[in-house]
């Protein structure tokens, strides 16, 4: 795989996972709006745990961002 295609599935891959770990949290804080938002699918105790395990994957995308962007 080239630096390039590793470099946009990386970015690709961090903005899905920053956008879940977002819309998780608006779902802890907010969840009369995003409950009804996603019919039923994303209640607090779901986004809660979606947010909490999304962190690990969060911090090795972006340290692979960074250390693909310096160079």
């Amino acid at each position: 795989m080239k630096r390039r295609d590793a470099r946009k599935l990386v970015n690709i891959l961090l903005l899905v996972v920053t956008i879940l770990v977002l819309v998780s949290g608006f779902g802890i804080v907010f969840p009369v709006i995003v409950t009804p938002l996603t019919a039923g699918l994303l209640g607090k105790s779901v986004t809660y745990n979606v947010h909490i395990y999304l962190w690990g994957p969060f911090l090795v995308l972006l340290l692979i961002h960074l250390y693909l962007a310096r160079k």
